[in-house]
C-alpha cells in the first residue's frame, strides 16, 4: 500500500527510499540533518555525516540556533548531533543498498527528499520517579534519487603578485610668464 502523501509512487524506478519510525534522537537535530542532506550527493552526506560523528565538522543549525557558538569554517551557529547522524548514516546507507537492488547506480544517487517529524509521545518515570516525562521519538523519511550529477570544477583562485604603487611622474607642463604691468600698460 502506498502512501498517499508520499511525493513520490513506490513503483517510480528512478528513486529508492528509506525511513524508520520511533528512533530515540532529538527531532530538532533530525531536522537540521535533514534541511543539511537535501539536494546532496549521497556519497558526499555520508562522507560529511561520517565527519561529524567525529567531531570534526559541524551542521550549520538554521532554525534551532538560539544561543549557539559560531563553528569553524565560516558557517555561524553550528552543532554535533553525533545519536543524530549516526541513524542518519544507518538510514543512507539503507537508501543506497535500496537503489542498488533496484538496479540505479549508487554514484549517481542525490538526496532528492529527507524528513524529520516528531513521533508518537511515549511517557517514562523519571530517575527519582518524580512524575512522568516524554521521551524523544522521531519518524525520518529519506528518498534518492537518480540524477546526472554536475560536474563541479573547483578554480583555484589565480595568485596576483601585488606591484608596487608608484606615484604617476609629474609631467611638466609649460607656462608662459605673462606680465600683469604690461598687459594694463599695452590696454591703456
Amino acid at each position: 500500500m502506498t502512501n498517499i502523501n508520499h511525493p513520490y509512487k513506490m513503483d517510480d524506478k528512478k528513486v529508492a527510499h528509506s525511513g524508520a519510525t520511533n528512533l530515540r534522537v532529538s527531532t530538532k537535530n533530525s531536522v537540521e540533518i535533514s534541511r543539511f542532506i537535501k539536494g546532496l550527493g549521497i556519497d558526499n552526506a555520508i562522507d560529511y555525516l561520517n565527519t561529524v560523528v567525529t567531531i570534526k565538522k559541524a551542521i550549520p543549525f538554521k532554525r534551532f540556533n538560539k544561543d549557539q557558538a559560531h563553528r569553524k569554517g565560516g558557517m555561524g551557529p553550528g552543532r554535533y548531533p553525533v545519536n543524530a547522524a549516526i541513524e542518519f548514516l544507518k538510514l543512507l546507507k539503507n537508501a543506497k543498498n535500496n537503489a542498488e537492488v533496484k538496479g540505479l547506480d549508487g554514484g549517481r544517487l542525490v538526496v532528492d527528499n529527507a524528513q524529520a517529524n516528531i513521533g508518537s509521545s511515549r511517557f517514562h518515570r523519571g530517575a527519582r520517579s518524580f512524575g512522568r516525562r516524554r521521551a524523544k521519538s522521531t519518524n525520518i523519511s529519506i528518498t534518492v534519487k537518480e540524477t546526472k550529477l554536475k560536474k563541479i570544477v573547483v578554480k583555484k583562485p589565480s595568485v596576483k603578485v601585488a606591484k608596487p604603487k608608484v606615484a604617476p611622474k609629474a609631467t611638466k607642463v609649460e607656462t608662459e610668464k605673462v606680465d600683469v604691468k604690461e598687459d594694463i600698460k599695452k590696454d591703456i
